[in-house]
């Protein structure tokens, strides 16, 4: 038997080295600033940047959502269910005392609502074409998408009149009269109320309202200067 030894495998031949060279600070091009994209400057302000605080006022849009969906509203003595709204909060990334301060701040809007006439209004199955966390998507003037998700609206059937109610968490701070609170979050939201409602004008002549709901309050605050009289083809 004839041995055959091994051939070494062919070793490559190494890379050519590249010569470095340092780079001067002048040599390098300006950072650019990329401006903000027009669709979060038109409709939206700015949000809270605390996670706790969006955590909890998901949580307190999706339990009134479920409400407004029953075929009623139930009553005022009604209890809220804990263990549901603890589940969400913790979905939500809640946990120790955020979530137990969390949780008692939904149940406190849940109970508000139920015992107010003014959040029962809010939520009631009578009103016609009633929309919870209603998505909808327009361009803005300088022709940017826009995307916005009105919380609630619904037209009264009384006065036929179409209703955005847009809901809130907030209270006043302490010693802060409702008015001078309510004024506060009316300037502040007037600009997301706007364009809420020259959307819906496209879609509807209907008269036109627009509020903030509190919801730790049970109290809805009107935006009259926002109102729009029904629209004259």
């Amino acid at each position: 038997m004839r041995l055959h030894e091994a051939q070494a495998e062919a070793t490559p031949a190494a890379p050519p080295q590249r010569q470095l060279h340092r780079l001067q600070l002048a040599s390098l091009p300006s950072p650019v600033s990329l401006p903000k994209p027009a669709a979060e400057e038109e409709n939206t302000p700015e949000r809270a940047d605390n996670h706790y605080e969006r955590s909890v006022g998901t949580v307190i849009h999706l339990a009134l959502e479920e409400l407004s969906l029953l075929g009623q509203v139930p009553d005022s003595d009604t209890e809220p269910d804990p263990l549901r709204w603890r589940q969400a909060l913790q979905r939500e990334g809640l946990w120790g005392t955020a979530l137990e301060e969390g949780l008692a701040r939904v149940l406190e809007s849940l109970q508000s609502t139920l015992h107010s006439e003014e959040g029962r209004w809010v939520l009631s199955p009578d009103h016609l074409d009633r929309r919870s966390e209603w998505s909808l998507t327009t361009r803005s003037a300088e022709g940017a998408i826009v995307d916005m998700v009105i919380d609630r609206s619904f037209i009264d059937a009384g006065t036929g009149c179409r209703w955005i109610v847009d809901y809130k968490s907030s209270r006043p701070e302490p010693g802060e009269p409702w008015q001078d609170f309510a004024r506060r979050e009316g300037e502040s939201y007037r600009k997301q109320l706007l364009g809420y409602r020259d959307t819906l004008r496209l879609l509807d002549p209907r008269p036109l309202r627009c509020g903030l709901y509190f919801t730790v309050l049970g109290r809805l605050h009107t935006l009259d200067d926002l109102s729009l009289p029904e629209s004259v083809a």
